[in-house]
């Protein structure tokens, strides 16, 4: 029974088995497959992330099914990026094509891996367009292997506000004024650059207000200033216009127009900025004078009309009777009702208004703009008499040739000419000059009277011996005549009569000595020199002068005669300069006039006597430094020392000219050197004929020298770093702040004004340069003896985490808990996947977590298990 029972059973299993097996068949047979599609055709990646791809079954029967898990999937090349259930990983940079068969459909998916994007970063962190103006910008991209790459037409563009401005490849233009944000974004990473376009900082109106009559236009200029300085006064028609009152007055492009009677706001508005105009359209009349000016005859009448224009009509009224009439000058001008009278000679401003407008004219009662006289220059004899005549031209053009008579005439010398309407009359040799007034103009004529060119006598120099006479006759040169005999109107001056007399031109010799004999007629003078008895010797006070500028020297001149009578000479002798830019001589007073030298002579009869006159020389120039060295930023001051011929040293601060061999090294101003660049240059300074040079070194250096050899650190800590310059003579400085500094590896840290700042782990070399000298320190970052985790193996669960420390050993012997700051990655992320020191198991199988930092590296085995 019981075998049978067990036959039975097999029966049944058999039965069933065959059943499924036919239904499976006739499954198949209705499910056959007609596609596999991919939720994707291509994937760009980077190196490290990852993709889930899904396949999807589509059958004959129209039906569908998540292939995903079933699916067989394989990558081309395993190196660039694997496959595993549908998760792509990014391994290197490169191609790969990845393959899905199901049900014998295969599909494929490009792959492109790049380098994953560590930042990105921009030439220009912000932008100031104008309208329609375009700038480029460059957008590069750094990677976590050190290198980087110019993105700008790979990047993705967004701009906040696309009315503002608009972006093609990184080319902005800017479309309307305002402020917007662009956004670039290129694999994961993004920046935003700010943009202004048209943004002005000021903006103002040509004028704060206008007035206009009705229906009256006028264009108004806006200058927009903008952040750099510039200005633009030509935005006027680009700007909004927006009024208050548009009944009463509105612009359109900067054209302002009044539409009505009353007062109106106008604001225009260009970029971020307004400005209000204030509009005052003017319903009453309009005044207009058909005269601007008018000239009026002394006692004569005149006329002005005062003409009004309404707003409701074209044509002019005549109001002149209904106007306020006003005269600035009642005594000169007087009106009523615009009739005018001129009541005496002037100028005068007459008023008309009417309502709350004025309008004036210029009135002139006989005021020429012209005076002239027939003769500016009269040359005449004594008692002889000669007519003026004198012209007025007025503003009319008009010309008067009979105001002589209604003038004031004057002369300023009454003694040698009067005048009367213009009529000369001379009584005596001399110059006056004739005045004409009339009407508050002017004019003047120069009267000669027997005034000649010049007078001679018949002898400069008269040598005689006491009691001796000498007859001089002077002959006067006129123009156009000479006069021979000029009887007694020769006036005759001895400078000492006790030595030499003179009357009617007769010289007579009184006593031993000299003098001069003065001849004037007119305005003329002649001398004779006169040495009365035989000159033995000429001597002077001082045998040489040595003088500064502005000084002044007294010299006396002492004669010997034969009888050995001495005379003192001073203001006889004949004193001259050899250089009068120099120094002068007067009467024996030596006045120093500028550096240099001359001989001044003084000579009586047939004596001569020279002496030599030194200004501002010197017989040697010294400096108080031998030579000058410094660096920019310092100046030095050189002071001379001007030894003169007295051996005497006199300190020199006015006078001397400097000069520099190279004005691009140093220049100097009063002794003051100040650098201009590193180098050489000599300073010379010039005073008294001599000259003096100074070599200066302006910031040459011998040596340069950093406080440290090498030094460790770690990211995140500043290190302060000291160079000092040895200069050509010696001396030290500290050059820290001066000097320029550059990192090897800019993704190691930064350096400014000696302060490094360690920004990466790694190795490099800080530099320092100045002066044309550079020093180089190395510095390891993070330099790692050990990095170790707290545990090396891990069994979860799948769905569990584990929190994993790690901690790094510095060659000092310091450690850091570095769990945030290494880089955690998975050799299988569908079994455990991690985040800084967060594993979580994904799926059964194992995992090798590796750890990553300053260019150490470790592992932590994980085993995930259902």
């Amino acid at each position: 029974m019981k075998f049978r029972h067990s036959k039975w059973l097999s029966l049944v299993i058999v039965f069933v088995l065959a059943s499924q097996a036919i239904f499976a068949g006739m499954a198949f047979a209705a499910t056959d497959i007609s596609k596999l599609v991919l939720n994707k055709n291509e994937l760009n990646l980077q190196v490290g992330d990852t993709a889930n791809l899904t396949a999807t079954a589509v059958f004959t029967s129209g039906s569908t099914e998540n292939a995903t898990v079933k699916t067989d999937w394989n990558s081309g090349t395993t190196e660039v990026a694997t496959v595993y259930a549908g998760v792509v990983t990014a391994k290197k940079e490169g191609n790969a094509v990845i393959t899905a068969t199901y049900l014998g459909e295969t599909v494929i998916v490009n792959v492109t891996v790049t380098k994953k994007v560590k930042s990105l970063t921009t030439d220009k962190q912000t932008l100031d367009l104008r309208l329609n103006g375009t700038s480029q910008v460059v957008i590069t991209a750094y990677y976590y292997d050190g290198t980087f790459a110019d993105v700008t037409s790979k990047a993705d563009y967004t701009v906040a506000s696309s009315s503002i401005a608009t972006v093609t490849n990184g080319l902005v233009k800017g479309q309307n004024p305002g402020s917007t944000t662009i956004t670039v974004s290129h694999m994961n990473q993004s920046i935003v650059l700010d943009v202004d376009v048209e943004v002005v900082r000021r903006l103002d109106p040509e004028v704060p207000s206008v007035s206009l009559l009705l229906k009256g236009t006028t264009d108004l200029k806006l200058t927009a200033t903008y952040p750099d300085g510039t200005k633009v006064d030509t935005v006027a028609d680009k700007a909004v216009w927006t009024s208050d009152k548009p009944e009463i007055a509105d612009a359109i492009k900067g054209k302002i127009t009044g539409y009505s009677v009353g007062k109106a706001t106008l604001t225009a508005t260009y970029g971020t900025k307004s400005t209000t105009i204030t509009v005052d359209v003017d319903s009453t009349v309009k005044l207009e004078l058909d005269k601007q000016s008018i000239l009026l005859k002394k006692n004569g009448p005149g006329t002005l009309t005062l003409n009004a224009t309404y707003p409701t009509s074209t044509t002019p009224t005549d109001i002149s009777d209904r106007a306020e009439w006003t005269s600035s000058d009642e005594s000169i001008v007087s009106v009523t009702k615009g009739k005018l009278i001129g009541n005496a000679i002037g100028e005068a401003t007459v008023s008309a208004k009417y309502g709350d407008k004025t309008v004036t004219a210029k009135v002139d009662v006989e005021v020429p703009r012209r005076l002239v006289v027939s003769s500016e220059l009269v040359i005449l004899k004594a008692t002889e008499t000669q007519q003026l005549e004198l012209f007025a031209t007025y503003a009319d053009a008009s010309t008067d040739n009979l105001v002589k008579d209604r003038a004031v005439w004057t002369s300023d010398n009454e003694k040698v000419a009067t005048v009367i309407k213009g009529n000369v009359t001379t009584y005596k040799s001399g110059v006056a000059n004739i005045t004409a007034t009339y009407g508050g103009k002017t004019t003047t004529t120069r009267v000669e009277v027997d005034v000649p060119i010049n007078i001679i006598p018949t002898q400069k120099v008269v040598n005689m011996q006491v009691g001796d006479s000498a007859p001089v006759t002077i002959s006067a040169y006129f123009k156009g005549r000479t006069v021979d005999d000029l009887d007694n109107e020769v006036i005759w001056t001895s400078s000492n009569k006790d030595i030499v007399e003179v009357r009617d031109g007769v010289i007579t010799g009184i006593a031993t000595g000299a003098a001069t004999v003065t001849a004037e007629y007119g305005t003329r003078k002649a001398t004779i020199q006169v040495s009365v008895g035989e000159l033995k010797t000429l001597t002077i006070s001082q045998e040489k002068l040595i003088m500064k500028k502005g000084e002044t020297a007294t010299l006396t001149a002492e004669a010997v005669y034969t009888d050995d009578d001495k005379k003192p000479v001073t203001t006889d002798v004949i004193w001259t300069s050899s250089n009068t830019k120099a120094a002068t001589v007067d009467k024996g007073v030596v006045k120093a006039i500028a550096s240099g030298e001359t001989t001044i002579t003084a000579q009586l009869d047939n004596k001569t006597v020279t002496i030599p006159v030194k200004v501002d020389m010197a017989s040697e120039l010294k400096a108080n430094v031998a030579s000058l060295v410094f660096d920019l930023n310092e100046t030095r001051l050189i002071r001379i020392t001007a030894t003169d011929d007295n051996d005497a040293d006199i300190p020199v601060t006015e006078g001397i000219e400097w000069k520099s061999s190279n004005t691009s090294i140093a220049t100097v101003s009063k002794g003051l050197v100040t650098p201009v660049a590193r180098g050489k240059a000599t300073i010379t300074a010039t005073y008294g004929g001599k000259s003096v040079s100074v070599p200066v070194e302006i910031g040459l250096i011998d040596g340069l020298t950093i406080d440290k050899s090498y030094f460790v650190t770690k990211s995140g800590l500043q290190t302060q770093l000291k160079l000092t310059a040895t200069l050509s003579d010696g001396t030290t400085k500290d050059v820290t702040e001066n000097a320029t500094w550059k990192v090897a590896s800019y993704k190691l840290g930064t350096v400014e004004k000696g302060l490094f700042t360690a920004t990466a782990s790694g190795k490099t070399t800080i530099t320092g340069s100045f002066g044309g000298k550079t020093v180089s320190v190395p510095v390891e970052i993070d330099t790692l003896k050990y990095l170790k985790t707290n545990v090396v193996k891990l069994t979860l669960k799948e769905g569990e985490t584990a929190k994993v420390e790690a901690i790094a050993t510095y060659t000092d012997g310091s450690e850091d808990d570095v769990t945030k700051p290494a880089l955690w990655t998975t050799s299988n992320i569908m079994n455990a996947d991690v985040k800084d020191g967060v594993i979580k198991a994904t799926g059964k199988g194992t995992a090798r977590i590796t750890i990553t930092y300053g260019n150490m590296r470790t592992t932590v085995q994980v085993t995930v298990t259902k």
